[in-house]
């Protein structure tokens, strides 16, 4: 049986679950939060790290929410969580 993934594993596997692929598949960091039931704050500094990496983007939108989606090493990254 696997074991349980660690929260940023949890957060990229949400978003890729989610199909936040690209930008205009995007998810608000509160949608995301609420999934996953855990803090906006800790949600978005463990996203700021994976986009440092080059695993995620982030962006405002329209009415001045962030929203966040993979890059193409973020989606290599959740499929090599499953091997």
């Amino acid at each position: 049986m696997r074991e349980e993934l660690p929260l940023s594993e949890k957060i990229l596997q949400t978003l890729h679950n989610l199909c936040a692929t690209a930008p205009d598949l995007a998810r608000r960091s509160e949608e995301l939060s609420q999934a996953l039931q855990v803090n906006v704050g800790e949600l978005e500094k463990i996203l700021d790290g994976y986009k440092a990496e080059g695993f995620a983007e982030s962006f405002i939108d329209n009415e001045g929410k962030r929203r966040y989606y993979l890059t193409g090493s973020g989606i290599i990254k959740v499929c090599a969580l499953f091997t």
